[in-house]
């Protein structure tokens, strides 16, 4: 039982700093952009959290085509910056030996990994989230943004189950 609880806690507290995280990640790269952070409304925006960047009612216009490349980069930055978290914590896990702490890395890699990840299929796909201005600047070239999220997601799968066999 004490095994079981462990891990409950181990699952939230990996979910809440992958959350964490990954708005951090658009934050940070929307400031070194160029973009002007307004605010963060964490955990009250439809039961996720919206980072507001100045001007992001005009950027976000279906009527607008032209969406500078700040935007893109602080779009991007959530899903790059998690999936480049989760390869590292893949490493540290592998070099670890057995005990809580390696467990711990181990859920911890496994939130990164699929979050993101799975994330990026759904919004790729249906055209909204951290992907929404990505595929709206692709313009024709949508297709590309969903092989590659597919991609993404099937070898994050594939690393992770590798490393849970070891």
């Amino acid at each position: 039982m004490k095994i079981y609880a462990l891990i409950i806690i181990f699952l939230v507290v990996s979910s809440l700093i992958y959350h964490i995280s990954h708005e951090l990640f658009h934050i940070i790269v929307g400031e070194k952009a160029g973009l002007k952070f307004v605010s963060v409304q964490w955990f009250g925006y439809h039961g996720g959290t919206k980072v507001t960047f100045e001007n992001e009612e005009k950027i976000c216009d279906e009527n607008n085509r032209d969406i500078p490349k700040a935007w893109i980069y602080m779009s991007l930055a959530g899903i790059i910056g998690t999936t480049l978290t989760a390869y590292i914590l893949v490493l540290v896990y592998m070099l670890l030996p057995s005990g809580y702490f390696r467990l711990f890395l181990w859920i911890m890699s496994a939130i990164f990994l699929v979050s993101d990840s799975g994330y990026s299929v759904l919004c790729s796909f249906f055209g909204n989230g951290d992907l929404y201005l990505v595929k709206k600047a692709m313009g024709r070239k949508k297709y590309v943004l969903n092989i590659a999220s597919v991609l993404l997601f099937i070898v994050n799968i594939c690393i992770f189950i590798i490393v849970s066999r070891k």
